[in-house]
């Protein structure tokens, strides 16, 4: 139970900074666009889809933030002098929400139709590169698994945390 509650502790912290780093190289990339389209005159091609491809990310490593420190909306609000009876509903009323959302995004962003792997998003998207940065989009498209991943992770320490006080 331990260990659980302390992997997403680490995983939280590196997960804030990159959301923090990503969203800092955002704006870095729209000024320094903005600076070439009127300093320069001479727009550059790949600013915008990087800008783009850091929002995606700064978004989604902050969402999993959000999660880890309850700032996300939740399902039912329970009060901390709830009883314990109460408390367990509404632990479990978020684990079926989260289960119910998260595993066919998952599902579907490893597989497709039939279990075909090949049908999958990261399959299809592995086959596409970017045409600003020339990157792979499986990269950028890998942030979803990830964000599932990193939220099972936080949903499970939290359910640690209740065994723990139990």
């Amino acid at each position: 139970m331990t260990l659980m509650i302390g992997a997403s502790a680490v995983i939280d912290r590196a997960c804030l900074f990159l959301a923090k780093l990503a969203l800092t190289a955002m704006v870095a990339t729209v000024l320094f666009q903005i600076w070439a389209r009127y300093g320069l005159d001479f727009p550059f091609s790949w600013t915008e889809e990087l800008a783009r491809y850091l929002m995606i990310w700064a978004g989604l490593l902050g969402a999993t933030c959000a999660f880890k420190r309850r700032l996300d909306p939740v399902v039912v609000t329970v009060p901390d002098d709830a009883t314990q009876m109460r408390q367990l509903m509404a632990l479990g009323a978020l684990v079926v929400t989260v289960l119910i959302f998260l595993v066919p995004v998952l599902y579907y962003v490893l597989f497709g139709p039939d279990m075909n792997v090949q049908r999958g998003f990261m399959w299809r998207s592995s086959n596409r590169i970017s045409p600003g940065l020339g990157l792979n989009m499986a990269l950028v498209g890998s942030i979803i698994p990830l964000t599932c991943v990193v939220i099972f992770v936080h949903l499970a320490a939290r359910i640690a945390e209740v065994g723990r006080r139990a």
